[in-house]
């Protein structure tokens, strides 16, 4: 019979290594659906051919006004993948937004096809830019996108 001792420890390393598993195993999905991260501080960014990136902004929620675009400039050298917003709250993510929904960052995902260099503008319409005080909530952040 295996002393007690060695059973907790045992299981401990197997616990250990679990965690360890998991965490790289989100590591790397994140790494295959966001590949690089730039956000509004970073002001260019490079990358190969074929690679993935993405841009992150801050985005109130839907419900407060936020309304997020994306255009590039030529539009042929990267083909944008999809935009989603990541909560900042742990249990909106485990169960989805609650009424009203939330806030966090947005990530708007590209695909690197063309070498060049590409111009990368998000746009945040706030409460459609109706007047003055909407259109000074809004924002627009210029990335420049190198691909080699």
């Amino acid at each position: 019979m295996a002393h007690p001792r060695r059973v907790v420890l045992i299981g401990a390393a197997l616990a250990l290594l679990v965690v360890v598993v998991a965490v790289a195993g989100l590591a790397i999905r994140r790494q295959l659906r966001y590949g690089t991260i730039a956000d509004q501080e970073t002001a260019s960014i490079t990358v190969d051919v074929g690679d993935r990136f993405s841009l992150r902004v801050p985005d109130r929620g839907p419900s407060v006004g936020d309304r997020w675009s994306a255009s590039a400039d030529p539009a042929d050298l990267v083909e944008q993948v999809g935009d989603e917003l990541v909560s900042d709250s742990l249990g909106d993510r485990l169960f989805g937004p609650a009424l009203g929904g939330g806030g966090g960052f947005r990530f708007f995902r590209f695909d690197a096809k063309q070498a060049g260099r590409a111009t990368i503008t998000l746009s945040n319409c706030f409460q459609g830019c109706h007047n003055e005080r909407t259109r000074s909530q809004s924002t627009t952040t210029v990335w420049t996108v190198t691909i080699s």
